[in-house]
Formats: C-alpha cells, structure tokens, sequence
C-alpha cells in the first residue's frame, strides 16, 4: 500500500508540474492557436531622467545604442531617455538599407530633465566607397532643458517552454521506478 502511494503521490507532483509548465503567468496571454505571448513591464530603476534626441535623414533607420536596440527613426528622429544615474551609453549605430552604416562615439550625457541632441546622416551606398562610416557626437551635440518622450521599445520574442514538462515527469516516473526497486 505504502508503494503505491508513493507512486501516486510521484505523478501527482509530475502533473502538477505540468500543468503550471502549460498554464500562462499573469503576464502571458494565450492564444486560440496554442501560442503564448508574454507582456512584460518595463522594470523601474529610479532616478532622475535625461533623453538622447536622435536625428536623422533616413526615415526608418534603426538606431541602437551600444549593444542596445533603441528603436526606428520616425518623423526624422527618436527620443532615448536614459537614467542619469545609470551606466552611460559609449556609442550609437544607426542603419539602413542602401546606405553606409553610421557609428559614432557618445561624448556627452544628458542631465536631469536635459536632451542631447545628436545629428545623423546616413551616406547612400553609391556615394560611399565604404560600408560604414564613424565619428565622434562632439561639437554638433547641444543641451536643451526640455524632456522628450520616446516610443515604446520593441520586445523580443517570448520562448516557449518546450519539452520541459516531459523531461520534468520523465524525471519523476524514474525517481518512482528506483523507488519501489530500492524498497523490495
């Protein structure tokens, strides 16, 4: 009897398992098709605010700072707030098809409640013998003390668990198995 509930009590949990594996969190929504997509809120720092205000002639050019993508070119520009307290950005590509990549070096930092603005021209491939083409954001870049808002950055694609739920009771229904082996 004592084997049993032991066993049972084994693909209880196993299936307890899989089930939390399958349900959506809060922040997941399921879809009628079977995919999951998951909304994230952005994570609070604190902090005072400060904003990049990136101009370019290309509209749609992406625009990443550091290693972080920031978002599209829109209407000529993009607000990048920042925390003024965080750690500072060094440098910013922007791209585009069918024009040289544009890398520069961050020189400045916004302040409390300041923008920085830093002015971009994108060079068409046919007039650049080059792939990309890198500067310093120096003496064009000048500080306003009006804050700007940004569009929403995009998110990544959320993962799906996979085959964790299976390796999890697979794992369960061995440790059941050695169970009742190591009890006779």
């Amino acid at each position: 009897m004592r084997k049993v509930f032991i066993i049972v009590l084994f693909v209880c949990i196993a299936l307890i398992g899989c089930v939390m594996a399958a349900v959506p969190d809060a922040n997941q929504t399921a879809a009628a098709n079977g995919t999951t997509t998951v909304t994230t809120a952005p994570q609070l720092i604190g902090g005072d605010m400060g904003t990049y205000l990136v101009t370019a002639n290309v509209e749609g050019a992406n625009v990443t700072f550091g290693s972080d993508y920031k978002g599209v070119i829109t209407g000529g520009q993009l607000a990048v707030p920042v925390y003024t307290t965080g750690t500072p950005y060094r440098t910013i590509s922007v791209q585009a098809p069918g024009y040289a990549d544009f890398t520069a070096n961050i020189t400045q930092y916004p302040a409390a409640n300041q923008t920085v603005d830093i002015p971009v021209t994108l060079v068409p491939l046919a007039a650049a013998n080059t792939t990309a083409v890198q500067t310093n954001v120096t003496a064009p870049a000048t500080v306003s003390t009006e804050m700007t808002t940004a569009t929403a950055p995009v998110s990544p694609a959320p993962t799906t668990s996979g085959s964790l739920p299976f390796a999890v009771f697979g794992a369960f229904v061995v440790l059941g198995i050695f169970a009742i082996r190591s009890r006779r």
